[in-house]
């Protein structure tokens, strides 16, 4: 399928893929880790929900481990772009951009 046949939701480099992963991560310019859950991932970015606030313009490093011995973990630095606050569910969405792939 080329880019002219994608629906509308799908114009965009890398298409994304639903996923529903733990992740781990860290403030670049800290050590304290937290957690979250990666809800899809491209080539570009990921969308992430976590229960730590963060601000657009943080740069995290975040981990996905691997499911198998075949694959290594995805180990890559973000730049948060978007925050949406889960009022309900306590938790934030956000929307990252990979600056670097670590591994």
């Amino acid at each position: 399928m080329s880019l002219s046949e994608r629906s509308y939701e799908e114009k965009r480099g890398f298409i994304r893929m639903r996923v529903d992963t733990m992740v781990t991560f860290t403030k670049v310019d800290g050590k304290e880790r937290y957690e979250g859950r990666c809800r899809n991932l491209s080539g570009a970015g990921m969308l992430l929900e976590t229960e730590k606030k963060l601000e657009s313009g943080d740069r995290l490093r975040v981990t996905i481990p691997s499911e198998g011995p075949d694959f290594s973990p995805l180990d890559a630095v973000v730049e948060v772009v978007r925050v949406t606050p889960l009022p309900n569910l306590h938790f934030f969405r956000l929307g990252v951009v990979i600056k670097k792939i670590c591994n």
